[in-house]
Formats: C-alpha cells, sequence, structure tokens
C-alpha cells in the first residue's frame, strides 16, 4: 500500500513542479515595465477662467500630454503613476497649468496573444497653477551697476503665482494592441472625479478665492504608445 502511496505522492509532484515551471515562465516571459507617453481629451467647463485669462485655443482647452510608467507586481497586475497636463499659455500674459497626478493599480488579461484587455482605478491629487512673470525697473540695481562703469537703466524679473491643489479619483478600461514585445498601442475611456472647490487658493501664501470651474465630473479619452522592458 505505501508503494502505492509514494508512486502517487511522485507523480502529484511532477505535476506540480510542471504547473511551478509553467507559473514563472509566464510570469517572467511578461516585461515589468512599461512607459507610456500620449494624448488625452476631455471637456472641462473653463469659461470663467478662459474668460479672465484671455482666448482660449482647442488645444490648451481640451488636449492633455500624458506620461504614465507602470510595474509588473503580478502575473495580472501592475502598479503605477501617471502625469496629465493641461496648458493655456500667452506672450506677456498669464500662463495656466492643470496638473493631473494618480497612483494607479491596473489588472489586465489577455484575450489572445497581441491583443491585452485592462483596467485602471486610482486616488488623484490635482492642482492648478496661474502664473505671470513680472519685469520691472529697480533704481537700486541701476545706480549699484552705474557704479561699475555701466550706462542705461536696468530691469530684474520676477514670477507671481496663484495655486490650487485637490484630490480626485479615476477610472478607466482600455485595450492594448501589442506591435512587438517592446511595443504596443493603448486605447482608453475613462472617467476622472475632481473634488475642487474655488476657496482657498494660494497666493502669496495667502488665502484667496479662485475660479468657479465645473470639473467635477469629467469622460475622458486617452491614446497612447507603450514601450515596454
Amino acid at each position: 500500500m505505501w508503494i502505492y502511496k509514494l508512486k502517487f505522492a511522485a507523480i502529484m509532484n511532477q505535476k506540480l513542479f510542471a504547473i511551478i515551471l509553467i507559473f514563472f515562465s509566464v510570469i517572467y516571459g511578461q516585461p515589468k515595465w512599461h512607459i507610456q507617453v500620449g494624448t488625452g481629451f476631455y471637456q472641462p467647463k473653463l469659461g470663467a477662467l478662459n474668460a479672465a485669462l484671455g482666448d482660449s485655443s482647442f488645444f490648451s482647452n481640451n488636449i492633455l500630454l500624458d506620461f504614465t510608467a507602470s510595474y509588473r507586481v503580478y502575473y495580472n497586475t501592475r502598479i503605477g503613476v501617471s502625469n496629465w497636463y493641461s496648458f493655456h499659455n500667452q506672450k506677456d500674459s498669464f500662463n495656466r497649468r492643470f496638473t493631473y497626478r494618480s497612483i494607479f493599480v491596473e489588472t489586465y488579461f489577455h484575450k489572445s496573444e497581441p491583443l491585452e484587455f485592462n483596467f485602471v482605478i486610482g486616488p488623484m491629487w490635482n492642482s492648478c497653477d496661474i502664473s505671470m512673470g513680472i519685469e520691472n525697473e529697480n533704481t537700486n540695481w541701476t545706480d549699484l551697476l552705474s557704479t561699475f562703469g555701466n550706462s542705461g537703466s536696468f530691469t530684474f524679473k520676477s514670477k507671481a503665482v496663484m495655486n490650487k491643489s485637490w484630490f480626485g479619483f479615476l477610472s478607466s478600461v482600455g485595450i492594448r494592441y501589442y506591435l512587438k514585445s517592446s511595443l504596443g498601442i493603448d486605447f482608453r475611456v475613462g472617467f476622472i472625479r475632481n473634488f475642487y472647490k474655488k476657496e482657498k487658493w494660494k497666493y502669496e501664501g495667502e488665502d484667496i478665492n479662485g475660479p468657479n470651474i465645473l470639473i467635477k465630473s469629467l469622460p475622458i479619452i486617452r491614446l497612447g504608445i507603450v514601450f515596454t522592458r
């Protein structure tokens, strides 16, 4: 009887070893690092802010630039960070920048070898900066430099900034197609939830009121290039 038990144990150990070998082959056969650069489209309602800053283009109002890095921690799970940017720049005037930051968990599965379906969820820490470069004449500098034999008037440059930060939440579903093992195309649709309030902006250490913008619930579409390693 004990001989049959030994044979059964040996067979089970062989099967278990094969399963473990296949499992780790799948894990270590997958790239660990995934770096993405891309662009996104969303539709915030920035009427009050745009009216105050001046004309706003489609690019500055609706387009996001994205950089994302993630690391595979399990055979179907990655964790990562992402940064999305929206810019509004005007020469000799105010500049505005939205920054959307996220730490996320991404799960995925492969329908076929080159095709991947994924789901992303994570908290966000977002901000908006409004700034303007200022150039003024300073008689003290002019007087000092004139003592060294310099002529004319001299200016100094400074930068004034008002900013605001708030929490948010991100979720999305996507499809990724691998052109080869180290390169893919990623398409996603998702949702950003912002907990923004116009109170308690900061300007030179003082609390102030900011623009009444509508960014509470923002659907988003994203397309990116993925580099894996």
